[in-house]
């Protein structure tokens, strides 16, 4: 699901590239479509007559759109890949600053990206082309709207929302799939298929060291009763796929959940599934501070800027990587509807969803209750180490080969001794590989 656009010398726009679209029309004018139902990227009258514009959902799409000016012309495309075609050589970005801003952050806040003079749209923004001139113009964001909603309302709207996606994965032809944790958010949407009495089967990963899901989830999914389960691990012979996983990302991010995601997507690939079910988003869109437009600060955190790190982290790494196996995530949390929900109760769930914990336990029974969120979270980094010796040798490696390594730099400690200095010295190698990889020359 990738397009290269080029404008030419008057001002025409036409396609140097395109795989994985679907074709449809609105107001007269050729739409191509890349993704689904809420995270899609779109390309409205490529090559016809006024102007071209290139929109996303509003949870930023489900591919990055980048955007270059070369040669007295602009080109958007969806993969850095995609310059080969143009013969353009990208060079690394050399801004101490922004680079320093990814390593904490994970990602860089502003239309910048780790390469020079290639940008990229922010999650609500879309790009217009008129003329030949490129424009860009910010969309439209669920607004703050405080309303006395029960949980009894809640509940019923949510479940509307949720048996929405439940149908259109049954739609698929295949059996329903989803991703299970010890968490609330997957946990309500196998309530639902429990409800409608739907036999499904879960995916859960864990991992030999550090914090595992796996066991809650086997025993949620055994008192539910109508889901199987498949676990699949994160370890060593995770970290060996690092190089895949940077290539997968194309610098679009990096966070510690890209190991686990990484996991679920080949045990995915290696059951065959095409779609499943995820509660990604929730923590976001029940978070009072998604409303907020404030522009993010150069530090950001997922309580202060749940939209920006929803947007750019938490659902860029689910779709990129499952979208490289050839997986389509369905993401009932971030619909607009469930936004809607989301606007009018902010003030009752805080900055932890604590409105929609409740209303989960009210409804919930004690068995499921009791088991639910006892471990929430990522899998550990240590789980991709044999032991602390094999830690203390990659860290060795990394201040001893790696370019990016400054003996300086302030570690952030924002996941505690040891596991954040294992995030810090496997970023810098994300880094180091996205170079060779994308800048090498």
């Amino acid at each position: 699901m990738n397009f290269l656009l080029e404008t030419g010398r008057t001002g025409s726009v036409r396609f140097l590239y395109t795989e994985g679209e679907e074709i449809t029309y609105r107001d007269g004018k050729q739409v191509y479509v890349y993704g689904n139902k809420e995270m899609f990227t779109a390309v409205e009258n490529p090559a016809g007559p006024g102007s071209c514009r290139v929109i996303r959902s509003t949870m930023g799409g489900n591919k990055t759109v980048f955007y270059l000016k070369h040669n007295g012309r602009y080109y958007i495309f969806t993969s850095l890949k995609l310059l080969s075609a143009i013969s353009y050589q990208c060079r690394f970005q050399d801004d101490p600053e922004l680079i320093s801003e990814f390593i904490y952050n994970g990602f860089i806040r502003t239309k910048d990206t780790l390469v020079r003079d290639v940008y990229k749209l922010l999650p609500e923004e879309y790009l217009e082309i008129e003329a030949g001139e490129l424009n860009i113009h910010r969309l439209e964001r669920t607004k703050a709207n405080r309303q006395k909603v029960s949980l009894d309302q809640m509940y019923e709207r949510e479940r509307t929302i949720i048996n929405s996606y439940i149908d259109l994965a049954l739609s698929k032809k295949g059996q329903v799939n989803l991703a299970i944790s010890g968490g609330f958010d997957s946990n309500l949407i196998l309530h639902f298929l429990k409800e409608r009495e739907i036999p499904s089967c879960g995916f859960s990963v864990g991992a030999a060291r550090g914090l595992d899901e796996t066991g809650v989830a086997a025993n949620l999914c055994a008192h539910a009763g109508n889901v199987s389960l498949r676990k699949g691990s994160v370890g060593p012979k995770i970290r060996e796929r690092l190089e895949e996983i940077v290539e997968t990302l194309e610098g679009n991010l990096y966070e510690r959940g890209i190991f686990l995601q990484y996991a679920l997507a080949k045990l995915l690939k290696e059951e065959h599934v095409r779609y499943i079910l995820l509660g990604e988003g929730a923590d976001q869109v029940f978070n009072r501070n998604f409303y907020d437009r404030k522009a993010p600060p150069y530090l950001t955190n997922y309580n202060d800027n749940p939209y920006e790190l929803g947007a750019m982290v938490v659902l860029k790494k689910s779709v990129l990587m499952l979208e490289a196996f050839g997986i389509t995530g369905l993401y009932p949390f971030i619909s607009r509807k469930m936004q809607d929900l989301g606007a009018e109760i902010m003030e009752e769930n805080g900055v932890s969803k604590i409105r929609q914990k409740e209303m989960c336990r009210k409804y919930f029974d004690d068995e499921t209750n009791s088991l639910v969120g006892k471990n929430p979270g990522s899998t550990s980094l240590c789980a991709l180490f044999r032991d602390s010796e094999d830690e203390e040798a990659f860290i060795a490696k990394v201040k001893e080969t790696n370019e990016f390594y400054d003996p300086s730099f302030r570690i952030s400690y924002k996941y505690g001794p040891g596991e954040s200095e294992l995030d810090y010295y496997l970023c810098l190698e994300y880094l180091r590989i996205f170079k060779k990889i994308f800048c090498s020359g």
